[in-house]
């Protein structure tokens, strides 16, 4: 089953997240969890079509998680899309992993939507923490990331 997983990078309420996600995504609010990492903290309507959680791990403050019935719902099926919307509206720096597990550039999206390929900590995130070295390509909205090599070609 596929996921649609974003990673929300900087300190942001769960709240606005799924405010954020109900409106770009026009879903009900009610059919998005809240996990707070210890209990649900809103009830929730069926279908439920996402949840959005305390982040996994240092680094990490919020993911918005989501599987087949968002995007049957909504149409969306592009993680870097999904990103952008929820990255704008919160006006928080998020993060989408890549595709295949081999692949070490994620996504960064800023918050003004402007996004590029970025390269984390690869032993910090094996012990689930998320920490961005660099930007393999100049981000406009993240000028403070420092350059690193791209190593895939």
């Amino acid at each position: 089953m596929r996921d649609y997983t974003v990673v929300f990078i900087e300190p942001v309420e769960l709240e606005a997240v799924a405010q954020a996600a109900a409106e770009a995504f026009a879903i009900p609010r009610e059919s998005i969890e809240l996990w707070n990492g210890q209990t649900f903290i809103a009830p929730v309507a069926e279908p439920v079509l996402a949840q959005v959680a305390a982040g996994s791990g240092p680094g990490a403050s919020a993911e918005f998680v989501a599987f087949e019935p968002f995007a049957e719902h909504t149409g969306r099926t592009d993680p870097v899309a999904i990103a952008i919307e929820l990255a704008t509206r919160t006006r928080k720096r998020v993060i989408v992993a890549p595709e295949a597990a081999e692949e070490y550039r994620w996504t960064l999206v800023a918050p003004d939507g402007t996004h590029g390929q970025v390269v984390l900590d690869s032993d910090e995130l094996d012990e689930g923490a998320f920490s961005v070295l660099g930007a393999v390509e100049p981000i406009p909205g993240a000028p403070d990331l420092a350059p690193v090599p791209d190593r895939s070609e």
